[in-house]
Protein backbone atom coordinates (compact mmCIF):
# COMPACT_ATOMS: atom_id res chain seq x y z
CA UNK A 1 0.00 0.00 0.00
CA UNK A 2 2.72 2.60 0.98
CA UNK A 3 4.76 1.82 -2.50
CA UNK A 4 1.56 2.43 -4.27
CA UNK A 5 0.58 5.67 -2.38
CA UNK A 6 4.44 6.30 -3.61
CA UNK A 7 3.57 6.21 -7.15
CA UNK A 8 0.01 7.89 -6.60
CA UNK A 9 2.40 10.84 -5.06
CA UNK A 10 4.94 11.08 -8.25
CA UNK A 11 2.12 10.57 -10.83
CA UNK A 12 0.70 13.56 -8.98
CA UNK A 13 3.89 15.73 -8.73
CA UNK A 14 4.14 15.08 -12.59
CA UNK A 15 0.60 15.90 -13.58
CA UNK A 16 1.29 19.03 -11.33
CA UNK A 17 4.35 20.17 -13.49
CA UNK A 18 2.45 21.02 -17.33
CA UNK A 19 -0.73 22.39 -15.16
CA UNK A 20 1.25 24.72 -13.37
CA UNK A 21 3.41 25.97 -16.38
CA UNK A 22 0.08 26.56 -17.86
CA UNK A 23 -1.72 28.17 -15.13
CA UNK A 24 -0.56 31.08 -15.08
CA UNK A 25 -0.28 32.04 -18.43
CA UNK A 26 -3.52 30.73 -19.83
CA UNK A 27 -5.29 34.72 -18.79
CA UNK A 28 -2.71 36.33 -20.69
CA UNK A 29 -2.78 33.74 -24.17
CA UNK A 30 -6.24 34.21 -23.77
CA UNK A 31 -6.29 37.93 -23.75
CA UNK A 32 -3.94 38.09 -26.68
CA UNK A 33 -7.25 36.86 -28.64
CA UNK A 34 -9.95 39.04 -26.67
CA UNK A 35 -10.49 41.88 -24.24
CA UNK A 36 -8.49 40.92 -20.96
CA UNK A 37 -11.81 42.01 -19.00
CA UNK A 38 -13.52 39.36 -21.20
CA UNK A 39 -11.19 36.56 -19.82
CA UNK A 40 -13.14 35.45 -16.96
CA UNK A 41 -16.29 34.75 -18.91
CA UNK A 42 -13.84 31.67 -20.63
CA UNK A 43 -13.45 30.61 -17.49
CA UNK A 44 -17.00 30.91 -16.33
CA UNK A 45 -17.85 28.59 -19.75
CA UNK A 46 -15.30 25.92 -18.44
CA UNK A 47 -15.88 25.64 -15.14
CA UNK A 48 -19.87 25.19 -16.21
CA UNK A 49 -18.79 22.15 -18.59
CA UNK A 50 -17.09 20.85 -15.81
CA UNK A 51 -19.39 20.86 -13.05
CA UNK A 52 -21.68 19.13 -15.58
CA UNK A 53 -19.04 16.77 -15.90
CA UNK A 54 -17.98 15.80 -12.33
CA UNK A 55 -21.77 15.30 -12.29
CA UNK A 56 -21.62 12.92 -14.60
CA UNK A 57 -18.69 10.93 -14.29
CA UNK A 58 -18.42 8.92 -11.25
CA UNK A 59 -20.81 6.85 -13.11
CA UNK A 60 -18.28 6.25 -15.89
CA UNK A 61 -15.83 5.74 -13.17
CA UNK A 62 -17.46 3.02 -11.50
CA UNK A 63 -18.03 1.36 -14.67
CA UNK A 64 -14.61 1.82 -16.15
CA UNK A 65 -12.66 1.09 -12.76
CA UNK A 66 -9.87 4.32 -11.52
CA UNK A 67 -6.99 2.91 -13.57
CA UNK A 68 -9.13 3.01 -16.98
CA UNK A 69 -10.36 6.29 -16.41
CA UNK A 70 -7.28 8.00 -15.55
CA UNK A 71 -5.82 6.57 -18.65
CA UNK A 72 -8.46 8.19 -21.04
CA UNK A 73 -8.76 11.43 -19.56
CA UNK A 74 -4.87 11.73 -19.50
CA UNK A 75 -4.52 11.09 -23.15
CA UNK A 76 -7.94 13.41 -23.87
CA UNK A 77 -6.22 16.16 -22.18
CA UNK A 78 -2.75 15.98 -23.65
CA UNK A 79 -4.35 16.48 -27.10
CA UNK A 80 -6.21 18.92 -25.71
CA UNK A 81 -3.21 20.92 -24.64
CA UNK A 82 -1.70 20.05 -28.12
CA UNK A 83 -4.25 21.87 -30.09
CA UNK A 84 -4.27 24.47 -28.03
CA UNK A 85 -0.22 25.07 -28.28
CA UNK A 86 -1.35 25.64 -32.01
CA UNK A 87 -4.56 27.73 -31.65
CA UNK A 88 -4.29 30.49 -34.58
CA UNK A 89 -7.48 32.54 -33.72
CA UNK A 90 -9.97 33.22 -30.88
CA UNK A 91 -12.45 30.40 -31.46
CA UNK A 92 -10.03 27.60 -31.40
CA UNK A 93 -7.82 28.67 -28.68
CA UNK A 94 -11.08 29.49 -26.67
CA UNK A 95 -12.40 25.45 -27.76
CA UNK A 96 -9.11 23.96 -27.07
CA UNK A 97 -8.91 25.83 -23.57
CA UNK A 98 -12.18 24.88 -22.16
CA UNK A 99 -11.33 20.97 -22.64
CA UNK A 100 -8.25 20.96 -20.93
CA UNK A 101 -10.07 23.09 -18.14
CA UNK A 102 -12.45 20.72 -17.82
CA UNK A 103 -10.26 17.49 -18.11
CA UNK A 104 -7.60 18.67 -15.66
CA UNK A 105 -10.56 18.57 -13.48
CA UNK A 106 -11.28 15.32 -14.27
CA UNK A 107 -7.47 14.48 -13.64
CA UNK A 108 -7.64 15.77 -10.26
CA UNK A 109 -10.84 13.85 -9.05
CA UNK A 110 -9.48 10.63 -10.66
CA UNK A 111 -6.04 10.79 -8.53
CA UNK A 112 -8.56 12.04 -5.91
CA UNK A 113 -10.31 9.28 -5.89
CA UNK A 114 -7.20 6.30 -6.32
CA UNK A 115 -5.35 7.77 -3.76
CA UNK A 116 -8.45 7.33 -1.21
CA UNK A 117 -8.29 3.33 -2.30
CA UNK A 118 -5.08 3.71 -0.64
CA UNK A 119 -5.63 5.54 2.66
CA UNK A 120 -6.76 4.98 6.38
CA UNK A 121 -8.89 7.38 8.24
CA UNK A 122 -6.42 7.18 10.94
CA UNK A 123 -3.63 9.29 8.77
CA UNK A 124 -6.12 10.71 6.12
CA UNK A 125 -4.12 14.15 7.27
CA UNK A 126 -0.56 12.78 6.52
CA UNK A 127 -1.61 10.96 2.79
CA UNK A 128 -3.17 14.45 1.45
CA UNK A 129 -0.82 16.66 3.29
CA UNK A 130 2.17 14.18 1.94
CA UNK A 131 0.02 14.16 -1.72
CA UNK A 132 -0.32 17.77 -1.71
CA UNK A 133 3.43 18.80 -1.17
CA UNK A 134 4.22 16.69 -3.71
CA UNK A 135 1.82 18.20 -6.31
CA UNK A 136 2.97 22.13 -4.59
CA UNK A 137 6.81 20.93 -4.75
CA UNK A 138 6.12 21.24 -9.25
CA UNK A 139 4.14 24.27 -9.03
CA UNK A 140 7.26 25.87 -7.21
CA UNK A 141 9.43 24.03 -9.70
CA UNK A 142 7.45 24.82 -12.89
CA UNK A 143 7.15 28.91 -11.67
CA UNK A 144 10.95 28.99 -11.87
CA UNK A 145 11.40 27.42 -14.76
CA UNK A 146 8.39 29.76 -16.67
CA UNK A 147 10.48 32.61 -15.50
CA UNK A 148 13.11 31.17 -17.80
CA UNK A 149 11.25 29.54 -20.52
CA UNK A 150 9.36 32.86 -21.18
CA UNK A 151 12.52 35.13 -21.55
CA UNK A 152 13.72 33.00 -24.16
CA UNK A 153 10.25 31.31 -25.58
CA UNK A 154 6.76 31.80 -26.10
CA UNK A 155 3.54 30.64 -24.64
CA UNK A 156 2.75 28.07 -27.26
CA UNK A 157 6.25 26.48 -26.30
CA UNK A 158 4.84 26.17 -22.77
CA UNK A 159 1.77 24.06 -24.04
CA UNK A 160 3.97 22.12 -26.07
CA UNK A 161 6.62 21.24 -23.35
CA UNK A 162 3.14 19.99 -21.12
CA UNK A 163 2.27 18.46 -24.08
CA UNK A 164 5.50 16.48 -23.47
CA UNK A 165 5.08 16.23 -19.53
CA UNK A 166 2.25 14.79 -20.13
CA UNK A 167 3.14 12.08 -21.67
CA UNK A 168 5.41 11.35 -19.31
CA UNK A 169 2.86 11.43 -16.55
CA UNK A 170 0.63 8.89 -18.97
CA UNK A 171 3.85 6.60 -18.83
CA UNK A 172 3.68 6.51 -15.47
CA UNK A 173 0.04 5.81 -15.15
CA UNK A 174 0.25 3.43 -17.40
CA UNK A 175 2.91 1.55 -16.14
CA UNK A 176 2.60 1.44 -12.52
CA UNK A 177 -0.73 2.12 -11.39
CA UNK A 178 -2.34 -1.25 -13.48
CA UNK A 179 -2.56 -3.26 -10.26
CA UNK A 180 -5.17 -0.85 -8.37
CA UNK A 181 -7.99 -3.20 -6.75
CA UNK A 182 -11.30 -0.88 -6.84
CA UNK A 183 -13.67 -1.13 -4.01
CA UNK A 184 -17.56 -1.65 -4.74
CA UNK A 185 -18.82 1.35 -5.56
CA UNK A 186 -21.83 2.37 -4.38
CA UNK A 187 -24.56 2.89 -7.30
CA UNK A 188 -24.90 6.31 -8.56
CA UNK A 189 -27.97 8.25 -8.55
CA UNK A 190 -26.83 12.00 -9.12
CA UNK A 191 -30.03 14.14 -7.85
CA UNK A 192 -29.98 11.38 -4.78
CA UNK A 193 -26.15 11.90 -4.04
CA UNK A 194 -26.47 15.41 -4.12
CA UNK A 195 -29.57 15.41 -1.72
CA UNK A 196 -27.24 13.04 0.83
CA UNK A 197 -23.81 15.07 0.20
CA UNK A 198 -26.01 18.54 0.93
CA UNK A 199 -27.61 17.06 4.07
CA UNK A 200 -24.93 15.93 5.82
CA UNK A 201 -23.65 18.91 7.71
CA UNK A 202 -19.54 17.97 8.10
CA UNK A 203 -19.75 17.41 4.13
CA UNK A 204 -21.90 20.85 3.30
CA UNK A 205 -19.37 22.38 5.67
CA UNK A 206 -16.21 21.02 3.63
CA UNK A 207 -17.86 22.35 0.26
CA UNK A 208 -18.53 25.77 1.50
CA UNK A 209 -14.96 25.77 3.02
CA UNK A 210 -13.86 24.56 -0.24
CA UNK A 211 -15.75 26.68 -2.72
CA UNK A 212 -14.13 30.68 -0.54
CA UNK A 213 -11.27 28.83 -1.10
CA UNK A 214 -11.66 28.05 -4.53
CA UNK A 215 -13.21 31.52 -5.18
CA UNK A 216 -9.96 33.38 -4.10
CA UNK A 217 -8.44 30.84 -6.29
CA UNK A 218 -10.32 31.88 -9.46
CA UNK A 219 -9.46 35.35 -8.73
CA UNK A 220 -5.94 35.44 -8.28
CA UNK A 221 -4.84 32.69 -10.98
CA UNK A 222 -7.18 34.64 -13.32
CA UNK A 223 -6.35 38.41 -12.71
CA UNK A 224 -2.94 38.50 -10.81
CA UNK A 225 -0.60 37.64 -13.85
CA UNK A 226 -2.81 40.12 -15.71
CA UNK A 227 -2.55 42.83 -12.85
CA UNK A 228 1.28 42.44 -12.27
CA UNK A 229 2.25 42.65 -16.54
CA UNK A 230 0.37 45.19 -17.80
CA UNK A 231 -0.97 47.13 -14.75
CA UNK A 232 2.31 47.32 -12.93
CA UNK A 233 4.76 46.27 -15.54
CA UNK A 234 6.79 43.21 -14.14
CA UNK A 235 8.66 41.46 -16.71
CA UNK A 236 7.63 37.21 -16.93
CA UNK A 237 10.93 36.54 -15.37
CA UNK A 238 10.17 38.80 -12.48
CA UNK A 239 6.36 37.55 -12.65
CA UNK A 240 8.29 33.79 -12.05
CA UNK A 241 9.94 34.51 -9.56
CA UNK A 242 7.09 35.67 -7.49
CA UNK A 243 5.12 33.24 -8.13
CA UNK A 244 7.49 30.68 -7.16
CA UNK A 245 8.49 32.18 -4.06
CA UNK A 246 4.53 32.64 -3.31
CA UNK A 247 3.68 28.95 -3.52
CA UNK A 248 6.74 27.78 -1.07
CA UNK A 249 4.04 27.67 1.67
CA UNK A 250 2.41 24.27 -0.61
CA UNK A 251 5.64 22.76 -0.40
CA UNK A 252 6.25 23.46 3.36
CA UNK A 253 2.57 23.52 5.46
CA UNK A 254 1.20 20.59 3.98
CA UNK A 255 2.89 17.44 5.36
CA UNK A 256 3.30 18.67 8.95
CA UNK A 257 -0.16 20.70 9.24
CA UNK A 258 -1.77 17.30 7.70
CA UNK A 259 -0.15 15.40 10.40
CA UNK A 260 -1.12 17.65 12.87
CA UNK A 261 -4.63 17.57 11.78
CA UNK A 262 -4.40 13.97 12.34
CA UNK A 263 -4.04 14.88 16.50
CA UNK A 264 -6.31 17.61 16.98
CA UNK A 265 -8.52 18.02 14.68
CA UNK A 266 -8.93 21.24 11.04
CA UNK A 267 -10.72 23.50 13.43
CA UNK A 268 -8.05 26.02 14.21
CA UNK A 269 -5.97 25.02 11.19
CA UNK A 270 -8.61 26.54 9.21
CA UNK A 271 -9.51 29.30 11.15
CA UNK A 272 -5.98 30.63 11.24
CA UNK A 273 -5.48 29.88 7.35
CA UNK A 274 -8.32 32.10 6.43
CA UNK A 275 -7.25 34.97 8.48
CA UNK A 276 -4.12 34.89 7.37
CA UNK A 277 -5.13 35.24 4.03
CA UNK A 278 -7.61 37.38 4.16
CA UNK A 279 -5.02 40.03 5.94
CA UNK A 280 -2.32 39.47 3.34
CA UNK A 281 -5.21 39.99 0.47
CA UNK A 282 -6.50 42.67 1.73
CA UNK A 283 -3.13 44.67 2.12
CA UNK A 284 -2.28 43.93 -1.79
CA UNK A 285 -4.86 46.97 -2.33
CA UNK A 286 -2.54 48.89 -0.96
CA UNK A 287 0.44 47.94 -2.56
CA UNK A 288 1.37 50.04 -5.54
CA UNK A 289 5.11 49.44 -5.76
CA UNK A 290 6.81 47.51 -8.27
CA UNK A 291 9.38 45.55 -6.29
CA UNK A 292 9.54 41.79 -6.81
CA UNK A 293 10.83 41.72 -3.10
CA UNK A 294 7.29 43.24 -1.90
CA UNK A 295 4.65 41.40 -3.80
CA UNK A 296 6.80 38.26 -3.65
CA UNK A 297 6.37 38.35 0.36
CA UNK A 298 2.74 39.63 0.43
CA UNK A 299 1.71 37.30 -1.93
CA UNK A 300 3.70 34.32 0.04
CA UNK A 301 1.62 35.35 2.97
CA UNK A 302 -1.74 35.00 1.38
CA UNK A 303 -0.54 31.70 0.37
CA UNK A 304 0.91 30.72 3.54
CA UNK A 305 -3.22 31.14 4.33
CA UNK A 306 -4.56 29.54 1.52
CA UNK A 307 -1.94 26.36 2.01
CA UNK A 308 -3.53 25.79 5.62
CA UNK A 309 -7.03 25.85 4.35
CA UNK A 310 -6.41 23.49 1.85
CA UNK A 311 -4.84 20.48 3.46
CA UNK A 312 -7.05 20.85 6.35
CA UNK A 313 -10.46 21.09 4.13
CA UNK A 314 -9.04 17.79 2.56
CA UNK A 315 -8.75 15.89 5.12
CA UNK A 316 -11.62 17.09 7.13
CA UNK A 317 -13.78 16.31 3.79
CA UNK A 318 -12.05 12.60 2.81
CA UNK A 319 -12.48 11.68 6.84
CA UNK A 320 -15.96 11.66 6.39
CA UNK A 321 -16.10 9.47 3.48
CA UNK A 322 -15.62 6.27 2.36
CA UNK A 323 -13.83 4.96 -0.22
CA UNK A 324 -16.51 3.86 -2.23
CA UNK A 325 -18.01 7.03 -2.07
CA UNK A 326 -16.51 8.48 -5.25
CA UNK A 327 -19.98 10.11 -6.06
CA UNK A 328 -19.44 12.58 -3.15
CA UNK A 329 -15.71 13.15 -4.25
CA UNK A 330 -17.71 14.08 -7.36
CA UNK A 331 -20.14 16.73 -5.76
CA UNK A 332 -16.66 18.11 -3.77
CA UNK A 333 -14.71 19.19 -6.53
CA UNK A 334 -17.52 20.73 -8.13
CA UNK A 335 -16.70 23.64 -5.71
CA UNK A 336 -13.70 24.55 -7.97
CA UNK A 337 -16.35 24.96 -11.33
CA UNK A 338 -18.48 26.84 -8.75
CA UNK A 339 -15.88 29.09 -8.12
CA UNK A 340 -14.78 29.65 -11.49
CA UNK A 341 -17.96 30.76 -12.59
CA UNK A 342 -19.15 32.70 -10.29
CA UNK A 343 -15.86 34.27 -9.42
CA UNK A 344 -15.33 35.44 -12.94
CA UNK A 345 -18.82 36.72 -13.10
CA UNK A 346 -18.45 38.64 -10.27
CA UNK A 347 -15.42 40.32 -11.19
CA UNK A 348 -16.63 41.07 -14.34
CA UNK A 349 -19.51 43.26 -12.65
CA UNK A 350 -17.24 44.26 -10.29
CA UNK A 351 -14.91 46.26 -12.99
CA UNK A 352 -18.37 47.94 -13.95
CA UNK A 353 -18.32 49.73 -10.61
CA UNK A 354 -15.02 50.08 -9.64
CA UNK A 355 -12.33 52.92 -10.28
CA UNK A 356 -9.41 50.72 -10.27
CA UNK A 357 -8.31 46.76 -11.14
CA UNK A 358 -6.55 46.44 -7.46
CA UNK A 359 -10.18 46.77 -5.63
CA UNK A 360 -10.50 42.79 -6.18
CA UNK A 361 -8.08 42.22 -4.18
CA UNK A 362 -10.33 44.63 -1.19
CA UNK A 363 -13.57 42.27 -1.91
CA UNK A 364 -11.71 39.23 -1.98
CA UNK A 365 -9.72 40.07 1.71
CA UNK A 366 -12.96 40.82 3.16
CA UNK A 367 -14.78 37.21 1.50
CA UNK A 368 -11.90 35.42 3.15
CA UNK A 369 -13.37 36.45 6.43
CA UNK A 370 -16.08 34.30 6.14
CA UNK A 371 -13.97 31.25 6.12
CA UNK A 372 -13.16 32.17 9.65
CA UNK A 373 -16.74 32.18 10.54
CA UNK A 374 -17.56 28.73 8.70
CA UNK A 375 -14.35 27.14 10.13
CA UNK A 376 -15.50 28.08 13.65
CA UNK A 377 -18.66 25.61 13.50
CA UNK A 378 -17.53 22.42 13.75
CA UNK A 379 -17.09 20.79 16.42
CA UNK A 380 -14.82 17.88 17.86
CA UNK A 381 -17.51 15.38 18.01
CA UNK A 382 -18.99 15.97 14.44
CA UNK A 383 -18.94 12.94 12.35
Amino acid sequence: MRHTRTIIYLAGFIFSLPIALMAYINSSFISSFIDEKLVGTIYTLGSIISLLALLIVPKIFSKTGGYKFLLWVIILDSLAILLLAFSQNAWSAIIFFVFCFTLNILVYFSLDEILKIFSKDSSTGKTRGSYLAFCSLAWVIAQFSLGAFLGEFSFRIIYLVSFGLMLLFFAIAFLRLQNISDPKYDKINIKKNIGQFFRNKNLFRSFGISFLLQFFYSWMVIYTPIYLSLHLGFSWSQIGIIFAIMLLPFVIVPFPLGKYADKIGERKILMSGFTIASLATLSIFFIQTSEVWIWALVLFATRLGTASVEVAADAYFFKHIKPENEEFVGVYRTASPFAYILGPLCASIIFIFVPSFNFIYLILGALMLFGVYISETIRKNDN
